[in-house]
């Protein structure tokens, strides 16, 4: 995900990725700040399903200026999958990551958020599927 902002400061996009987080919360995970800096925002998805809440994705978000606006982008640093299987053979199929609906509500969130602050901000979403 990319958004940029021609009248929003970096501190408040940082805010907002910090503030989207607060509501992500689907029937697979939820998302949490890992660690928070000036310019970064550190996030994991942890999966609801396992009584453990076990941590199944991290990503972050990273803000920098650059010609007059402030953008803001994500990427996945890790992430788990689940692998079907039959009679204990590994399938060589598509797999799902596990959280990614989760990642994806939160850059909904995220890039709603921003909209709502500054209407001229753009956002855009490019998905690996």
């Amino acid at each position: 995900m990319s958004v940029q902002s021609s009248q929003m400061p970096s501190s408040r996009m940082v805010e907002l990725a910090v503030e989207a987080a607060r509501h992500v919360q689907d029937d697979r995970g939820w998302v949490s700040v890992r660690e928070r800096g000036s310019m970064r925002v550190d996030l994991r998805v942890r999966d609801m399903v396992k009584a453990d809440g076990a941590e199944v994705m991290q990503f972050h978000v990273e803000v920098e200026h650059g010609a007059g606006r402030v953008a803001a982008r994500s990427a996945v640093d890790s992430f788990q999958v689940k692998e079907s299987s039959f009679s204990g053979l590994v399938s060589v199929g598509n797999k799902k990551i596990l959280g990614y609906s989760a990642y994806e509500r939160y850059m909904e969130i995220f890039g709603s958020l921003v909209a709502q602050d500054d209407p001229a901000a753009q956002v855009s979403f490019t998905s690996g599927k």
